[in-house]
């Protein structure tokens, strides 16, 4: 299966749902509602909301509101991410603050925001009933409260002086593995899919959430730099403690441990500065460590699909698995 291709037509189906819903017809207003919008993305997670939908055996276009919802919750967190990063480009354009400052950046995001509710609560008008759209609205919220948790942990952990691989599994459950789980689980919900498959699903969506933001984590170290949309080293400039850098910590020597901590967290590290982390990253085996841990999730996440028939929704799930271990940007 193509999965570029499944997700270019699931994103042309959503596209126009995350517009009605930003939109809120002041033109000045939706240029900037529209940006981060309109600056793309894989949109995994409305496509996920879709092909469980499709894979229970249910029309997954009388579900697009609902996937409009967590791509709009998602790229509110990309718009005040960005913000407490401090980072002026996304996917090779500025972003939102970059381009009309931090206090409107921040309404941006809060539009978005309440905007993915509305989204979800008009499924109550698509056929749907009060039960199973108040359940999935009820998915929306945790997640919603949990990947704050975990922003907050994430922007913690960078002055924390240690940080065991528990803690950094846990951090990205919440900050990444929660959105992508809700959307299974959501539109399984809305598809009326009994409990037993509700809970494969979650699953499956809690692994592949792991295994995205593991390999979103080091292509921040190893891509190119243009494919990528933003700088490479941003995570070592930041400070912030991914897998392999929490690997490498526990387990480099004493002189390549004195390097590593000299440039992690530098604002002004150098090219040459995130090369050589790199490459003590390659000799200690933090690369490949974090590599074995996101293959080892995808295989779990496939395995949780077998409850499902094999249908074309559940072949999509399962390629967009591959394809999360396997994305270069």
């Amino acid at each position: 299966m193509d999965v570029k291709k499944l997700l270019a037509e699931r994103a042309g189906l959503v596209e126009p749902v995350l517009k009605k819903y930003a939109r809120c017809n002041v033109a000045e207003l939706d240029e900037m509602l529209f940006h981060p919008i309109e600056a793309g993305g894989k949109r995994i997670r409305p496509a996920l909301v879709l092909l469980s939908c499709q894979a229970c055996g249910k029309d997954f276009k009388k579900i697009l509101p609902a996937a409009a919802s967590v791509e709009l919750l998602h790229t509110f967190t990309l718009v005040h991410d960005d913000i407490m990063d401090h980072d002026t480009e996304r996917r090779g354009r500025p972003t939102v603050h970059a381009k009309w400052g931090v206090e409107l950046g921040i309404l941006v995001g809060d539009a978005l925001y309440s905007s993915a509710f509305k989204a979800l609560i008009d499924m109550r008008g698509n056929g749907f009933g009060d039960e199973s759209v108040l359940q999935a609205l009820n998915v929306l919220v945790e997640a919603n409260h949990l990947l704050q948790e975990g922003q907050m942990l994430d922007m913690l952990f960078e002055k924390r002086e240690k940080v065991s691989v528990e803690d950094y599994l846990d951090m990205i459950e919440k900050k990444t593995g929660v959105l992508i789980r809700a959307s299974v689980e959501i539109g399984a919900i809305l598809a009326g899919a009994d409990k037993k498959i509700v809970e494969s699903l979650k699953v499956y969506g809690k692994d592949i959430g792991l295994a995205f933001q593991m390999q979103d984590d080091l292509l921040d170290l190893t891509a190119d730099s243009e494919s990528f949309g933003r700088p490479v080293g941003s995570d070592v400039r930041a400070g912030k403690n991914t897998l392999m850098i929490v690997h490498a910590l526990e387990n480099a020597g004493a002189g390549d441990l004195k390097v590593l901590k000299g440039i992690l967290g530098d604002q002004n590290a150098s090219k040459k500065d995130i090369e050589d982390f790199k490459r003590i990253l390659e000799d200690v085996g933090s690369i490949d460590y974090c590599r074995r841990k996101l293959s080892g999730y995808i295989r779990e996440a496939k395995d949780s699909l077998k409850v499902l028939e094999d249908n074309e929704g559940r072949k999509g799930l399962e390629a967009i698995a591959d394809y999360v271990g396997d994305r270069v940007f």
